[in-house]
């Protein structure tokens, strides 16, 4: 009886383990060791060869080899429901799965967008033994609107590395592919010696390979018959509008030291750039913008509109042509001034945008000219004024990357979920939310950064950034301290004159230590930590020394409001995240929902070149407010040319009465007799920080600034 169930169990165990290693092994013979034989020109044949012994098995070899599907799927089911969510058709979907395989794609594509909200669903794939594992597929699950057909890439096509006869089938693709269609694909691929064509028109990130992976991979596919030349790639972008696209490695086996390079790319027919063109104004003289810039092949929203569309005819146009959303300028993501930036330094701002509307007094005619920061400041414009337009600049592209995020998240998500991801500072499945809601409203390059970033709510996302540095080391320092009960007292404080003893008894003495000022004079520690320039540090240690700068900045804070619920910023500081009583105004559930729904957020242009490059593109007296904030402080009084010219293009491109704000780390700082050279008026201070007294909420800055054109 022993013997039995011994030779029982190790049967079972056997019974096991072949489960397991059977559907390796099968994919390894097919594809390693099996002889393809020499089927002359018939495709079908060669693939039948390739496949027929690893039908069955397909789906559960294919899962880690072809990477990139799921999301390729949800970028196009996110795409369909805003179209139909948006009017731009009305009409159900046709989905043709091209090379189709098993139907897993179908199977999948089912959980983000139900097959049975498709007019119809056509799997077209050559491979017999696939086709029918498919037909089982779809029959046991009921669906009457698919139809599997086995034909060749004549009428169709296959997986697009797989495809012999691949111009003719992208040429009709596009035939077939209606105005407001969109074609998703996601497969492996090589790029060429040089950059590809296509990143002319739209740069993308991660796309060359090394000398070792072209070669290898091109020629390991080959032996199986799969064509992976760059020209392929090449001519579909070629032929089709680019909506996202991204480069990703499969570390396939072996992690980070076997790379096969993939991509996911969704795109549409070009003519959707013409119905997508209503979403930007074609301007007259006084009221114009250039977005051209002279090291790309551009064209000035400033042109008119026959001769926008000679420009599209004549050339292909970057991603940017085929947002859903048109806050995004087009810009030169490879440039050296662009690529110096591997972050944002600023996970939120740190200007008080109430002491600027009490002085900037905004109207609805009003066309602003704003630094990006991390856009806090410029939605509380377009919250509490909704001017005509509010264009933001920064040099920095993931500044704008995140403003970006900002704008879409408002537009596409519930409050709870953008309060999760900009209130508490974290979110669970911020990368679902990415991909599947988020998306359509995003620029392909915002898309790329973000889905690179998506760990960055995974836990405190204002720790992040070259800003989260100094959080991160307050937050040491508060428990080296011990200080962690009396913070907590301290912003939940309900009186001024509460939060004012814990602060002058407990808290003061501590930040002032020795180790903490020699912190703080480090000039590293300043730019890293806190974004202060040596320039700007300059300024200030003319007037003062550093301790005494902090103690001008922080001694007024806790006299001026309460922590628990309007002292954001600092409470922010000390506990990374913002409470619903505590919190810029756009994170309110009023204000996010006002912003939703009132148009406000059409206002905004994202520009990502540097300030000088932006007013030179507009035209004279566009604007009539500009906000700098602490910019200025940061040029070298002795070598002053560049600032020299951006206050001369202000003054060009400002109308008459229009006005710019600023702030800096001096009372008195030493730009100002610039604006007075080109012919500024009324070069008042708005505040000047005395000791004791707090100008704003921020406190940080010395003073506050307006100059006016005449």
């Amino acid at each position: 009886m022993a013997c039995l169930y011994s030779i029982t169990a190790i049967t079972a165990l056997c019974l096991v383990a072949w489960d397991q290693i059977q559907v390796p092994l099968k994919f390894m013979y097919s594809c390693f060791f099996k002889r393809i034989g020499n089927h002359g020109n018939d495709q079908q044949s060669r693939l039948e060869s390739f496949y027929q012994d690893q039908a069955k098995i397909y789906d559960n070899s294919r899962g880690a080899l072809l990477r990139g599907r799921k999301t390729m799927l949800k970028l196009s089911a996110a795409q369909l429901r805003e179209q139909i969510a948006t009017g731009i058709t009305s009409k159900k979907p046709i989905w043709v799965d091209l090379g189709g395989g098993t139907g897993w794609n179908i199977e999948t594509m089912n959980e983000s967008f139900p097959i049975e909200q498709f007019e119809q669903v056509i799997l077209v794939d050559l491979t017999p033994s696939l086709c029918q594992v498919a037909r089982e597929r779809f029959e046991s699950k009921g669906w009457k609107n698919v139809t599997v057909l086995c034909q060749d890439a004549s009428s169709f096509q296959l997986p697009v590395s797989m495809m012999d006869h691949f111009y003719p089938v992208v040429d009709r693709i596009q035939s077939l592919l209606s105005p407001e269609g969109i074609v998703g694909v996601v497969d492996f691929y090589v790029s060429g010696r040089s950059n590809a064509p296509a990143e002319k028109w739209s740069p993308q990130q991660n796309r060359q390979c090394n000398w070792f992976t072209r070669h290898f991979w091109q020629a390991w596919f080959e032996l199986d018959h799969i064509n992976l030349q760059p020209g392929r790639r090449d001519y579909l972008e070629y032929k089709f509008g680019t909506i996202k696209s991204l480069n990703r490695r499969n570390h396939f086996i072996v992690p980070y030291l076997v790379q096969m390079p993939y991509y996911i790319w969704l795109g549409c027919s070009s003519a959707r750039q013409n119905e997508l063109s209503n979403l930007v104004e074609i301007p007259d003289d006084t009221d114009s913008v250039m977005s051209g810039h002279s090291n790309r092949s551009s064209f000035s929203h400033a042109n008119s509109a026959n001769s926008l569309m000679a420009s599209r005819q004549t050339r292909s146009v970057s991603s940017f042509s085929f947002q859903n959303k048109q806050w995004r300028l087009d810009y030169n993501p490879s440039l050296p001034c662009h690529t110096q930036f591997r972050s944002y330094i600023y996970a939120f701002t740190w200007e008080d945008p109430r002491v600027d509307l009490q002085y900037l007094n905004i109207s609805k005619d009003d066309v602003m000219f704003v630094i990006t920061s991390a856009g806090d400041n410029a939605l509380e414009y377009a919250l509490q004024a909704q001017p005509k337009k509010i264009h933001c600049i920064d040099m920095n592209p993931c500044q704008n990357h995140l403003l970006e995020l900002k704008l879409a998240g408002i537009t596409a998500l519930e409050y709870n979920d953008f309060w999760r991801m900009f209130g508490e500072g974290n979110h669970p499945h911020f990368s679902t939310l990415l991909h599947d809601i988020i998306s359509p409203h995003l620029s392909s390059y915002a898309f790329q950064y973000w889905n690179k970033h998506s760990d960055r709510f995974s836990h405190k996302f204002y720790k992040t950034g070259y800003s989260g540095l100094a959080l991160s080391i307050l937050e040491w320092w508060i428990r080296m301290q011990g200080l962690g009960k009396d913070i907590d007292a301290m912003t939940s404080a309900s009186t001024i004159q509460e939060q004012k003893d814990i602060w002058n008894t407990k808290i003061r003495p501590a930040i002032f230590s020795p180790m903490i000022q020699k912190i703080l004079h480090n000039p590293m520690f300043m730019w890293n930590a806190l974004g202060v320039p040596i320039n700007q540090m300059n300024m200030f240690l003319k007037e003062c020394t550093t301790q005494e700068y902090i103690e001008n900045t922080l001694d007024p804070i806790t006299s001026h409001s309460l922590f628990s619920d309007d002292q954001y910023f600092y409470y922010l500081c000390l506990k990374q995240r913002y409470t619903k009583k505590s919190c810029p105004s756009y994170l309110t559930k009023d204000g996010f929902e006002t912003l939703k729904t009132s148009g406000a957020l059409n206002s905004f242009r994202l520009h990502t070149e540097s300030i000088l490059d932006a007013l030179k593109s507009m035209a004279d007296g566009y604007l009539t407010r500009l906000v700098v904030m602490d910019h200025m402080d940061w040029f070298d009084p002795e070598s002053c040319e560049e600032l020299d010219s951006e206050i001369m293009e202000m003054k060009r491109a400002l109308q008459r009465g229009g006005q710019v704000y600023w702030r800096s780390a001096g009372t008195k700082p030493w730009y100002n007799a610039l604006f007075e050279k080109h012919g500024f008026v009324n070069i008042e201070p708005l505040g000047i920080r005395k000791p004791g007294q707090a100008i704003d909420r921020v406190n940080m800055y010395a003073s506050f600034y307006r100059a006016t054109k005449p």
